[in-house]
């Protein structure tokens, strides 16, 4: 059996949220997820409270995942990962040596695991500083499979400069992002770009999106070990 070898990516993983917490008159806080989630398995916490990150709107407890997964509610409890999907993540394959099912078995994968309607994976040869659409996941238009993104995209020179793109919010890269999704079947409320690094070397960047909302960091984490072990073993 092949021992996975840790693989360094470019997202740095973000504090834990800080929550204020209101019964509709008095608001305390703000107080860790897992004390959250603690108040609320121990009763202290009454489901109708409302709770909002520091800049954030109110929402239901049950909007929080894991005070979701307190409630048995699978609406707002994540993207739920196949069990086949978990194994085939965790048992040892063999190096894809085709391209296009290397690259969209990385966009399906890293859809399932982090919720995403759509995904794309855009690839770069050794040595070449090209980037091209290679996979094409979810009910998003094919248009750009197999076609070069040009030097002048946003979306491209910020991961060429190693910079993920995440939003909302969004501002003038996220929003080009956001066009690549335009014809998805339910909107862009959520995109993300995670630049993939072999050595010194831009090979890939893994576009996301999704309705709804944003993606949660620790999936895009998930993710992008997903796709940087995909192409270890695809350069080794």
């Amino acid at each position: 059996m092949s021992s996975l070898v840790p693989l360094p990516g470019v997202i740095r993983p973000n504090p834990p949220p800080l929550w204020l917490v209101t019964n509709g008159e008095i608001t305390v806080g703000p107080v860790l997820t897992r004390l959250l989630k603690r108040g609320v398995a121990y009763g202290k916490v009454p489901e109708y409270c409302q709770v909002r990150p520091r800049g954030g709107a109110w929402r239901k407890l049950e909007a929080v995942r894991e005070i979701a997964s307190l409630y048995g509610s699978g609406g707002h409890a994540g993207p739920v990962v196949a069990p086949e999907v978990m194994a085939e993540l965790m048992r040892p394959s063999a190096p894809v040596r085709d391209q296009d099912e290397l690259c969209y078995g990385v966009a399906r994968i890293a859809a399932l695991i982090t919720g995403a309607e759509s995904a794309m994976l855009h690839y770069s040869e050794r040595g070449s500083r090209s980037m091209v659409t290679r996979g094409v996941f979810g009910p998003v238009s094919h248009a750009l499979l197999d076609v070069a993104l040009p030097d002048t995209d946003f979306v491209l020179r910020s991961a060429r400069v190693g910079r993920p793109i995440y939003g909302p919010p969004f501002g003038p890269i996220e929003d080009a992002l956001a066009l690549r999704f335009a014809t998805s079947a339910g909107g862009v409320g959520g995109a993300a770009m995670i630049p993939i690094f072999v050595g010194r070397q831009l090979r890939a960047m893994l576009e996301l999106s999704r309705p709804g909302h944003a993606f949660r960091w620790t999936d895009l984490e998930r993710a992008e070990r997903v796709a940087l072990r995909a192409l270890h073993q695809h350069e080794s």
